[in-house]
């Protein structure tokens, strides 16, 4: 790819889903070099961003998972040095990671999402006998299912809320929705084919995600044409509301009744041996090498289009 001189792949980082980052970008960087794209690969770690400064790339590839890496902080560090970088801003960033500012967005633009209440120490005691159970703890600002739990016992559930207060500081509590999980990828404007998650768990937790066996992937999803057009433009629809740009990956539940529920969007994907969007990619046609090169050249054109307004 002529137009590409330099491109620089940044992962690992300090968050808690540094070793899938290092796998991610790993991939991301091995795929690059494969299709003789110069490119090298920094630890987002210290002074990363001066180190980007000094090798000066054409694009970024951000293959970063969790809190720094997907929240928007490098992003915003990326938009003031005014370097071009793959996928979404700053602030879309955020309102996809921050599982709070999500479900406003969702409730703005009638997106179907499980019913949440943000619970906090303060008013844990009165929240209490509101909660109905089972109910699912997810840390507020956190990927990779890390720190999600399946509470289905009224007696654990106050000790449960407390631990997790006190592991993550923010946290919120949302339905379980019986039924059938699936994820539908972003690439573009283009929704990739759907897959269906069948985990040997109880549901579709960090170590089912990341544990080879743990989970079988149905790809393509075994269900209708229509069901799975439905699910694409809600992924779809997901992902603009969030105003999130090159891709994205949108995970849903769809309950006995056949309605579906958008449980989150994640702006920077996986690119491990276990990840979804490369395997959507692929049963669309698009290799994982042409995938990385499709992201660096949409990202390259929005930079563009952005510079001549």
């Amino acid at each position: 790819m002529k137009f590409f001189r330099r491109v620089c792949v940044l992962y690992g980082g300090t968050s808690d889903e540094r070793p899938i980052s290092i796998k991610s970008g790993k991939a991301v960087y091995q795929a690059l070099l494969s299709v003789q794209i110069p490119t090298i690969a920094l630890d987002a770690r210290g002074s990363f961003l001066k180190r980007i400064k000094q090798y000066q790339p054409d694009m970024v590839f951000v293959a970063l998972h969790g809190q720094g890496g997907e929240d928007g902080l490098i992003q915003q560090k990326l938009q003031r040095a005014d370097i071009p970088f793959v996928g979404s801003d700053a602030r879309s960033s955020r309102n996809a990671f921050d599982k709070v500012l999500s479900k406003r967005i969702f409730k703005r633009h009638r997106i179907p999402t499980p019913a949440w209440r943000q619970v906090t120490l303060r008013n844990l005691n009165a929240a209490l006998p509101k909660i109905t159970l089972p109910t699912v703890i997810k840390p507020t600002r956190n990927g990779s299912s890390i720190g999600i739990e399946l509470i289905d016992a009224r007696d654990q559930l106050a000790k449960k809320i407390r631990k997790s207060i006190k592991q993550f500081k923010t946290i919120i509590l949302e339905d379980r929705i019986i039924g059938r999980e699936f994820t539908v990828g972003i690439l573009g404007k283009q929704a990739l084919p759907v897959i269906e998650l069948k985990p040997k768990r109880q549901f579709y937790d960090y170590k089912a995600k990341y544990t080879k066996g743990m989970t079988r992937y149905l790809v393509p999803a075994p269900i209708s044409k229509q069901a799975a057009g439905r699910l694409q433009i809600l992924a779809l629809k997901t992902h603009r509301a969030l105003g999130l740009s090159d891709f994205s990956r949108v995970d849903m539940m769809v309950d006995r009744q056949g309605r579906p529920y958008v449980l989150e969007a994640n702006s920077i994907p996986g690119f491990t041996e276990f990840s979804l969007l490369p395997k959507a990619a692929q049963l669309a046609g698009i290799s994982f090498s042409e995938l990385c090169q499709t992201l660096l050249k949409l990202a390259a054109q929005r930079y563009k289009n952005s510079k001549k307004i």
